[in-house]
């Protein structure tokens, strides 16, 4: 009778044990259910996803990295199922691998400030009237400013007009005037934004833009041509450019801000205002006019884009007028082989210059140099020696603002940089601006370019998974940042800035000189003539792209 006592506790004790687990496990249900409602992990998507093909999750981002705070733009453009109507955008936008953003009221547009440095895995998860699910993956780097070796904010300051002064002797000055061909370098006192900098080299630059800008010349300040090592916070040459044929003095500026948004690494720029002193002579500073102070691609631009390793791989610089174009044509094994002009070849080496040409030219040969079998083939072989995506990003600012003084067109106004940590050629703009045809196509080239050859367009605009992510990078800057409020609203901010310098002293030499190019009723009235362009050119863009995906896999699947 003890034994059964005893057995039937035992008993009760192992039930009371059972239940009590099973409760404990209720609990932890109801907690989590009550505080994670909305954070589906990926994992569990995966097991949900439907035969490959049926949906399609294509995730866009812009910019891919730049300097805490940065503001980020994220797409679904493109995504599609087969099954049905897409019901649902959803996001992981800090990277953690859970839902944290619902965009499905956007149609998956996003916008997110990163306050934190890191790299982030982004994902977005589509999920259709069938309730089949797709996932796609963008990166984004956030670096913190003091990762840089320069402080763009102080240099580069876009948000006010700063005073650059030159001090030259007159026989310098008639030097520099008495050959422009020549940019003889002389020495002057500058002082830059309220610093002096003592024996700087002065000279002249550009090429058309020197030739024909009249009085108000591009300028260059050389900071270590006389002092070894003198430097302006950490830049050894400042660039001024005159917006030559740009009567609102916005379109090198605009464009610019195009390129930062679209993520292509890219110089900064900002508004100042230039005065000349001769001084040995009696009359005082004169007023140049308002440039844009640009910065130079060199090797501590190329560091803080790429990384500290990378900065000293291989730098081309595409020049028409100098070289001829740089039209990434297959012409042979050796350097020899291809055009030359003045005695230079096309592919104008900033660096590094040794008669060592093998990399460009491994990369024209992977472009134009071999036939493949398949559009796969060539994708495959491309983007392990060339920074593909890049060029998308460069290639939708470029169809946006309509630029026909760059590559495809010229072969002009880029660089090309062989990134030895990647093992990859990046695409680097140069000297960008607006062009004014609002119809200009958006996936081929017209029969009247000046660059005969452009291959890398060409071939590139052959594959469809290209064509439509170029789609999807147009969508999302004019969404963002190319359209006519936008537009309206920064260079009417832009304009008002400038435009109580304008008038200093004997004025602007791009309006108030004998060889001015424009009068001032004409910059008075020119920035809200560039808001109409960019609506004109977004309407245009539009409708083709409507057009284009209507021809695509995309379209059928819709």
């Amino acid at each position: 009778m003890k034994n059964l006592f005893n057995n039937f506790n035992k008993t009760q004790r192992y039930r009371f044990f059972e239940i009590s687990v099973v409760f404990l496990f209720l609990i932890a249900t109801v907690l989590l259910i009550v505080f994670l409602p909305n954070k589906t992990t990926f994992s569990q998507i995966n097991n949900q996803n439907p035969k490959k093909g049926e949906i399609k999750a294509i995730a866009s981002v812009m910019p891919i990295s730049g300097w805490t705070p940065l503001t980020v733009y994220f797409s679904a453009f493109g995504s599609y199922s087969k099954n049905g109507k897409i019901i649902k955008y959803e996001w992981d936008i800090d990277g953690n691998g859970r839902i944290d953003t619902d965009a499905t009221a956007d149609d998956g547009y996003v916008e997110y400030a990163y306050l934190d440095n890191g790299n982030y895995n982004v994902t977005l998860q589509i999920t259709d009237e069938t309730g089949a699910t797709d996932t796609a993956t963008v990166f984004v780097n956030v670096k913190h400013p003091a990762s840089s070796s320069v402080d763009y904010w102080e240099v580069f300051d876009d948000s006010q007009v700063r005073r650059v002064d030159i001090k030259v002797k007159q026989s310098d000055w008639d030097l520099i005037w008495s050959d422009i061909e020549a940019k003889y370098e002389v020495p002057a006192d500058a002082v830059v934004f309220g610093e002096k900098l003592d024996e700087v080299g002065f000279s002249m630059r550009g090429q058309f833009s020197m030739r024909e800008g009249g009085e108000k010349k591009p300028w260059k300040i050389n900071t270590d041509a006389y002092i070894s090592d003198q430097e302006f916070h950490n830049l050894k040459q400042l660039i001024f450019t005159n917006c030559i044929g740009d009567s609102s003095l916005l379109w090198e500026k605009t464009a610019y801000d195009l390129l930062h948004v679209a993520g292509v690494p890219s110089s900064n720029i900002c508004y100042v205002e230039i005065w000349i002193d001769i001084t040995d002579d009696t009359k005082p500073s004169e007023f140049w006019g308002v440039y844009t102070m640009i910065e130079r691609v060199d090797r501590k631009f190329l560091g803080n884009r790429f990384s500290q390793e990378s900065k000293d791989g291989n730098l081309y610089k595409a020049s028409h007028a100098q070289r001829g174009p740089m039209d990434l044509k297959y012409y042979g094994e050796s350097i020899e082989d291809y055009p030359m002009i003045n005695g230079q070849y096309a592919y104008g080496k900033e660096n590094n210059l040794e008669e060592d040409y093998s990399d460009i030219i491994n990369l024209c040969y992977v472009i134009d140099g071999v036939e493949y079998s398949s559009p796969e083939d060539f994708v495959e072989a491309l983007e392990e020696v060339f920074n593909v995506d890049t060029f998308l990003r460069y290639m939708a600012v470029i169809t946006l603002t309509m630029n026909w003084d760059s590559y495809p067109f010229t072969g002009n106004n880029f660089f090309l940089f062989n990134n030895p940590v990647s093992g990859k050629f990046e695409w680097i703009p140069w000297d960008i601006s607006w062009g004014g045809n609002v119809s200009a196509p958006l996936f081929e080239r017209e029969s009247n370019e000046m660059s005969q050859y452009a291959p890398l367009f060409d071939r590139v605009f052959e594959v469809e998974k290209y064509r439509l992510q170029f789609a999807a990078y147009l969508d999302l800057l004019m969404r963002e940042f190319f359209n006519y409020e936008k537009i309206y609203e920064v260079t009417r901010d832009y304009h008002m800035m400038i435009v109580p310098y304008i008038g200093q002293g004997s004025g602007d030499k791009m309006f108030y000189s004998e060889t001015g190019w424009f009068t001032i009723e004409e910059f008075n009235y020119s920035w809200q003539d560039l808001a109409d362009l960019a609506n004109r050119r977004n309407e245009y863009v539009k409708s083709a792209i409507d057009e284009e995906i209507n021809k695509t896999t995309l379209g059928n699947n819709q």
